[in-house]
């Protein structure tokens, strides 16, 4: 009897053990999917290559509201669509975008950390950086992934040293790290008929990566000392955690008698693809970001280009005229330090 007793009392310590070991794996792979799923990443390579037939778009609606069930047809809708979102709509005016800045009071690189920024990048800094690209990754248009690079890096990185370099003189990248192919994937919830209803994912070449990655090294050491604590998005050694927990402070702690509070959650709709580049190197500079590293930043968006993939066809070349470029490592930083100003006037 004792020994029955026993044996189930260990049957039921190894179903709890059992029970918390699904639960954690349960946990990570919802994480996994929080975290990479809509990302360039091996998870999203693998969503992108099964059940290929449960991905064909079947038919979308034109601007017009008809339905189009050709490939070709859905294909140059979806190229219409984002050729329409990356184009500018604004007409920046140059006084009134510097008065508000002005008005901001933002903080200002000294000459030491500008200095940091706007030195050469060095053959050391290319061979660090493709020795961190995470492998996994969904490759761009030419199809060479991070391994690729990591792989032979001792033989590539004199070579694309060189190119920088040069490509920094002559004031222009090489094509291939201006093209992205843009790929689309169903939004759950949304109606799978409208265009809008799909999240573009950016496939961005490896050596674009580099380039903008090794930049994003440095500037991501000096984002605490332009960015406002109130930020927390983006910037190295802040949490959002923080910000929730001063949500729930105010909220729980001592109010002021006859004074109601109320909590505010905006979302801004395609924030990143709507960012002006005007605006965007107009802050850069009043952040002393300094000349040769805004000069980086403007060969990235001087003549991007993206192709939509959408059923196996690939649409003609269209030219982006605003936006963050996505899968771009400088991205989220670039898009802390553009939204800062207009927090500091909320402030």
């Amino acid at each position: 009897m004792e020994k029955h007793k026993n044996i189930t009392s260990l049957k039921f310590e190894y179903n709890q053990i059992l029970s918390a070991k699904i639960a954690k794996s349960f946990l990570y792979a919802k994480q996994k999917y929080f975290e990479f799923g809509d990302k360039p990443h091996k998870l999203l390579a693998r969503q992108l290559r099964k059940n290929e037939s449960d991905r064909m778009i079947h038919k979308v609606k034109s601007a017009s509201g008809e339905l189009l069930s050709s490939p070709k047809d859905i294909n140059d809708r979806f190229r219409q669509f984002y050729k329409t979102l990356y184009t500018s709509k604004a007409d920046p005016n140059p006084s009134i975008m510097q008065n508000f800045l002005e008005d901001c009071n933002l903080p200002s690189l000294n000459q030491e950390y500008s200095n940091f920024l706007n030195k050469e990048i060095s053959l050391g800094e290319i061979r660090e950086t493709i020795k961190s690209l995470k492998s996994g990754k969904t490759p761009g248009p030419d199809g060479y992934p991070g391994e690729f690079y990591k792989t032979f890096s001792n033989m590539l990185s004199p070579y694309l040293h060189k190119m920088l370099v040069q490509a920094n003189e002559d004031g222009a990248l090489p094509p291939t790290l201006d093209e992205a192919f843009i790929t689309v994937i169903h939004k759950k919830g949304k109606d799978p008929e409208e265009v809008g209803s799909y999240r573009p994912i950016s496939l961005l070449n490896t050596d674009q990566k580099i380039l903008s990655k090794t930049l994003a090294n440095r500037l991501s050491t000096l984002m605490g000392k332009l960015v406002h604590s109130d930020q927390t998005g983006f910037i190295p050694n802040r949490n959002s955690f923080f910000n929730l927990r001063r949500l729930f402070n105010i909220m729980y702690s001592q109010r002021l008698p006859n004074v109601d509070l109320a909590v505010i959650s905006l979302d801004a709709e395609k924030a990143f693809d709507q960012v002006e580049w005007s605006y965007l190197f107009k802050v850069l500079q009043k952040f002393n970001i300094g000349e040769g590293f805004i000069n980086w930043i403007q060969l990235l968006y001087r003549n991007p280009c993206a192709r939509i993939l959408t059923n196996q066809s690939l649409s003609p070349r269209f030219n982006l005229y605003r936006g963050t470029r996505q899968g771009c490592a400088l991205s989220p930083m670039l898009f802390a330090l553009i939204i800062e100003p207009l927090a500091q006037a909320i402030r």
